[in-house]
C-alpha cells in the first residue's frame, strides 16, 4: 500500500487562516513543509481518507490524481474532514460522456470523463450530513454505507475495521484499521484517548504503520484530541501489547499551529520521541 498525505493540518490549517502568531508567521515566511492543508490522505490513489474542503486543491498541487478513487472512508463530519459539496461535482449527463472533445465544451457540466462508482463509509453522524447532498444530486454515482465499530468490511480489496474515537460525543468519530496484502495500517484522526473496549479491539492487530492525530502537540491533551506525550504513551502501549514490529512506524498528523511548532523545528522533536512528523505530500510505502 502507498499512503500519500494530501494534508496534515488541523481545522484552522497551518498557518492559521486568521492568525499571525510566531508559529503562523514563521510558516508563511518559510513555506515548504511548514504549510499544512486540512488533514486528508489517499491509499494507492484509490481509497480516500476524509474529504475536506482543501483535499482536491492539495492533490492537484501535489500531482496526485483522485479521479480513480472508488472508496471513501470518513472519520467524522466536522467541516475540515468532510465537505459534501465535492460530491456535487461528480454529477453528469450520461450522454455527455459519449461526446468527444472539443464538442464537449459546448455542452456544459462539471465533468466529461467516466468515473468509478464511489462507495462511501461513515457513521450515523456522517450519514446525516451527506444524505441531503446525495439525494439532491441526481447522478453522483456515490453510495453510502453506515459502519459499525468492530465489524469488518471489504472495499476495493482492502479489509477495514472501524474503531470508535473519543471526540466530540460518543460515536461521532471513527478511525480505521486497514489491511491488504499482509500489511496493516491504523489511521486514527481526532481520537482523544481510546476507551477500554476500543483499546482491546486495537490490540488484536499488529501494525506496520500507525497514523495518529497529534493536534495539541506540546500542550496537554484536551478537547477530544491527542498531544505528543500521549501519542508516545499510546505507541508504548501498543509496543507492550505486541502490536508493533521492530520496524513499525508511528506518524503524527492533524497538527494545530498553536500547539505544534513549525515543521522545521517540530519534526526534530517528534523524531527524538521516536515518531515521525507527517507533511503535505509525504508518501509512505506500507
Amino acid at each position: 500500500m502507498k499512503l500519500t498525505f494530501l494534508g496534515t493540518g488541523a481545522g484552522e490549517s497551518y498557518p492559521g487562516l486568521w492568525c499571525n502568531c510566531p508559529h503562523c508567521a514563521y510558516a508563511r515566511r518559510a513555506g515548504g513543509r511548514n504549510i499544512r492543508a486540512n488533514s486528508c490522505a489517499v491509499l494507492d490513489e484509490k481509497l480516500l481518507l476524509d474529504m475536506g474542503p482543501m483535499c482536491f486543491d492539495a492533490a492537484a498541487r501535489l500531482g496526485v490524481d483522485l479521479t480513480g478513487v472508488s472508496s471513501l472512508l470518513i472519520t467524522h463530519p466536522h467541516e475540515d474532514h468532510l465537505y459534501p459539496m465535492h460530491l456535487h461535482w461528480r454529477e453528469v449527463e450520461e450522454a455527455h460522456l459519449q461526446v468527444r472533445y472539443p464538442d464537449q465544451m459546448h455542452l456544459g457540466g462539471p465533468r466529461f470523463t467516466p468515473l468509478p462508482e464511489l462507495e462511501i463509509y461513515g457513521n450515523a453522524y456522517t450519514e446525516a450530513v451527506l444524505q441531503p447532498v446525495l439525494q439532491e444530486t441526481p447522478s453522483p454515482h456515490a453510495h453510502f454505507h453506515r459502519i459499525e465499530e468492530g465489524v469488518e468490511f471489504e472495499t476495493d480489496g482492502y479489509t477495514v475495521m472501524p474503531v470508535r474515537g473519543n471526540h466530540h460525543e460518543r460515536g461521532f468519530a471513527h478511525g480505521y484499521v486497514i489491511r491488504r496484502d499482509g500489511k496493516t495500517l491504523l489511521y486514527a484522526l481526532d481520537t482523544g484517548s481510546y476507551e477500554p473496549d476500543m483499546m482491546e479491539l486495537l490490540k488484536k492487530y499488529v501494525y506496520d504503520v500507525v497514523v495518529m492525530e497529534g493536534t495539541t502537540g506540546l500542550n496537554e491533551q484536551y478537547g477530544g484530541h491527542m498531544c505528543m506525550e500521549n501519542n508516545r504513551r499510546f505507541r508504548e502501549t501498543l509496543r507492550a501489547s505486541g502490536c508493533l514490529r521492530e520496524d513499525s512506524r508511528m506518524i503524527l498528523t492533524h497538527l494545530s499551529p498553536h500547539w505544534c511548532p513549525p515543521h522545521d523545528m517540530y519534526s526534530v522533536m517528534v523524531e527524538q520521541a521516536g515518531m515521525i512528523l507527517a507533511y503535505d505530500g509525504m508518501c509512505v510505502e506500507i
